[in-house]
C-alpha cells in the first residue's frame, strides 16, 4: 500500500475553481474560501458551491487508480500473447 495523487484540474474558462478529488471518491470544487462537493457526475452533495462543470466533474472523476490500471493491463497483455510467460 502506498500514497496515490489526487487528480485535479483548473476550470478552463475560471482558472480560480479548482475540481479535485477527494479521500471518499467525490469531487471539491473550491473557489477562494468557498467549497461544494459533487458527485462525479457533478450533482451537489454540499458546501457553498452549488453549481460544478458536470464534464470537469467526470473527467476528474474518471482516473483509476495505478493498481487497477496495471492489473487491467496486465490481463490484456497475458490474454494476447504480448508477455513471456
Amino acid at each position: 500500500m502506498g500514497w496515490r495523487i489526487m487528480p485535479s484540474v483548473t476550470h478552463p474558462f475560471d482558472p480560480e475553481t479548482l475540481y479535485e478529488m477527494n479521500k471518499d471518491g467525490n469531487i471539491r470544487v473550491s473557489k477562494g474560501k468557498k467549497f461544494g462537493i459533487f458527485t462525479t457526475e457533478g450533482r451537489h452533495i454540499t458546501g457553498e458551491i452549488r453549481e460544478a462543470d458536470p464534464q470537469l466533474c467526470v473527467w476528474v472523476g474518471n482516473n483509476p487508480d495505478l493498481e487497477h490500471q496495471l492489473a487491467r493491463d496486465n490481463r490484456f497483455t497475458e490474454r494476447h500473447g504480448f508477455r513471456e510467460k
